[in-house]
């Protein structure tokens, strides 16, 4: 009867954590660099560095989309793990600039979700906020949300 509950307690347990998420939060530097655009639209690619909850340290990199005139943001990145695992997230929210010109200082903030993952966040879901502020070439992105079980992908 013991190893009967001790089965039925760990299946509990796994099923449990198989259906959870866990607190996702990353401080990262980035690098903006302007690759294209119009008078008025950015395209941008930003990379960076950091550390994150439940991935440790990790590298980002991905395109950016900025309209000028309506302060909007949208984009896609891959953040990627220090062993090799990844995930790729879209992302959309408002650009803040404090100036005229497109190369002044900006804050912005929106959403991020998950769209797919490779190695332990293969088959990851999630999503959050980000926020941060950015003076080309650099600047501070700040992410939090969830992830459904880093680590339980495969």
């Amino acid at each position: 009867m013991r190893t009967l509950v001790c089965i039925l307690t760990l299946a509990l347990v796994s099923t449990t954590y198989a259906g959870g998420t866990v607190p996702f939060h990353a401080a990262i530097d980035t690098n903006v660099a302007v690759v294209g655009g119009s008078p008025t639209t950015l395209d941008l690619v930003i990379s960076g560095n950091g550390n994150g909850a439940h991935v440790g340290q990790l590298e980002v990199v991905g395109p950016s989309h900025v309209d000028l005139v309506a302060n909007i943001q949208t984009g896609s990145s891959t953040l990627s793990a220090a062993d090799g695992s990844s995930f790729d997230f879209s992302f959309v929210g408002t650009v803040v600039p404090t100036g005229p010109s497109p190369s002044d200082p900006v804050t912005f903030q929106g959403t991020w979700r998950v769209t797919s993952g490779t190695g332990r966040f293969e088959n990851a879901t999630g999503g959050g906020t980000y926020n941060g502020s950015a003076a080309i070439p650099t600047g501070v992105l700040f992410m939090n949300g969830v992830l459904s079980n880093p680590g339980r992908g495969h």
